[in-house]
């Protein structure tokens, strides 16, 4: 157990290009999260059972904070690179008519503006200096990026290499079919556009609007329960037979605002989800959204609040 938890935050530090072993950074990753559950222990300690749930969700969120920026790390690294490899194939394909060797024209074409592939490229192309074959050196390139493209480039070249076919033409082929790929995922996600807008509004604007309301509501409901509970007896008699009147109410504003909150940032973490999926496929880079979002959207809840309370707030005070 221990030692895929130490290979998962490996993989995903090298896929960010951080120089950094796995098993060390799951042992800082471990001690923080452990130092910040004891902390929340300690501040609960009256509560027992709160204490426990609380540090549990401090250790948990952490990691899940730690994982997410990782993987926004690795998703950004591979979209740099896909956006470039067309260009980067074909520049390799030049080269090659050009009379370089295929190694020599892999070195030769990482070039600056290309960014994380170029240092992929000039890890891999250590190897190719000790003598490694030249399939094992292209399988190398996709070691440190997260990429479903470029992995399935790679297996193109390297069964083409295999079966000795033209490897300039074999790169000037696959980089026109990932241009079509990518002309093809504009126009779907220029279609979806609509259906992501749409997600969007409602769980930014929609939800915090109506939780907004139904939360003043129930407000309004217990200040009148309140006022007929303290008045005359035929009120009172009314107040236990009619309606949410009847009987006692354990409602409270705070225990109600609180729930709203909570749903509308339940609301917002699954709705950013599915905008991930949407627009790009993975569900982690609609995360990036959340915060602004989830801010946005009690940002609206308490003004709506405020707001229903300012106009309607002296009218009930004065009526009832």
């Amino acid at each position: 157990m221990l030692k895929k938890y130490n290979a998962l935050w490996g993989e995903l530090l090298q896929y960010n290009d951080v120089e950094m072993e796995g098993r060390r950074f799951s042992a800082y990753l471990l001690i923080v999260s452990a130092v910040s559950f004891l902390a929340v222990a300690a501040l609960l300690y009256q509560a027992p059972l709160f204490a426990l749930l609380g540090g549990l969700a401090v250790f948990g969120a952490i990691h899940i904070l730690v994982y997410t920026y990782l993987i926004l790390g690795a998703n950004s690294r591979a979209s740099k690179v896909e956006e470039v490899l067309p260009d980067f194939l074909s520049l390799v394909a030049s080269n090659i008519r050009s009379g370089l060797t295929p190694d020599k024209a892999l070195i030769v074409s990482a070039r600056e503006e290309f960014g994380p592939l170029t240092a992929a490229i000039n890890k891999a192309g250590k190897h190719s200096i000790t003598g490694m074959p030249l399939e094992q050196v292209i399988m190398g390139i996709g070691e440190h990026i997260r990429s479903n493209v470029l992995e399935k480039t790679i297996r193109l070249i390297v069964e083409g290499l295999h079966s000795g076919g033209d490897m300039a033409d074999l790169l000037e082929k696959t980089a026109l079919d990932i241009r079509k790929f990518r002309s093809v995922r504009r126009e779907i996600n220029s279609i979806i556009l609509n259906y992501v807008l749409f997600i969007v509004a409602a769980i930014t604007f929609g939800a915090p609007l109506l939780y907004g309301v139904s939360t003043f509501l129930v407000d309004i409901m217990l200040l009148i329960k309140g006022k007929i509970g303290v008045g005359a007896q035929g009120a009172s008699a009314l107040a236990g037979s009619v309606g949410i009147f009847k009987g006692k109410l354990a409602l409270t504003s705070e225990g109600v605002t609180l729930f709203a909150s909570s749903a509308i940032i339940i609301t917002v973490f699954f709705g950013c989800m599915a905008v991930g999926v949407m627009s790009s496929g993975r569900r982690v880079e609609g995360l990036k959204y959340f915060p602004m979002l989830a801010l946005i959207a009690l940002g609206i809840l308490f003004g709506i609040r405020f707001a229903l309370s300012a106009i309607l707030g002296g009218m009930l005070s004065g009526g009832i």
